[in-house]
């Protein structure tokens, strides 16, 4: 018991979170869950770097795949693989297992991929990414490279 609480406050003054793991400069993916005008949806939004994510940035139109249209409710993320193709063409998958929803911020969530590479995704605390007019995303989780 020692040991751990040991452990556990040299992390802590560290500043290292065991099992999280902090945003990065890179490209990442959010699996956001949004509203237009009122009506729920949800997306997989790609950033080129990651760290505008924080900064109210939205990704460019190319750069969104809807899963659900306007007004068809939030997708389920845990549980299923979910898949969702980009207007360029590339394909995102995620595959995140049931229960995760109640996974603390930061903690890795379940695989990700795409047709270039492989992702890690990471319980989001569902801070705002974006308000753009009438539509508004909040970042459920986020993918970074594997």
């Amino acid at each position: 018991m020692h040991v751990a609480a040991f452990t556990s406050a040299a992390l802590l003054t560290l500043g290292v979170s065991a099992g999280t793991i902090d945003k990065r400069n890179g490209e990442g993916i959010h699996l956001a869950n949004c509203y237009q005008q009122g009506k729920a949806f949800s997306q997989i939004l790609y950033y080129a770097d990651d760290s505008t994510s924080a900064n109210g940035a939205q990704p460019y139109y190319a750069d969104e795949c809807s899963v659900t249209a306007p007004g068809a409710g939030f997708k389920t993320w845990e549980g299923s693989q979910i898949s969702c193709t980009f207007p360029s063409g590339t394909s995102f998958t995620s595959k995140l297992p049931s229960g995760v929803q109640w996974y603390g911020t930061g903690q890795y969530a379940g695989p990700g991929w795409n047709n270039y590479r492989n992702f890690n995704c990471y319980k989001d605390d569902g801070h705002q990414l974006f308000d753009f007019g009438y539509t508004k995303c909040y970042s459920i989780y986020y993918c970074l490279d594997a």
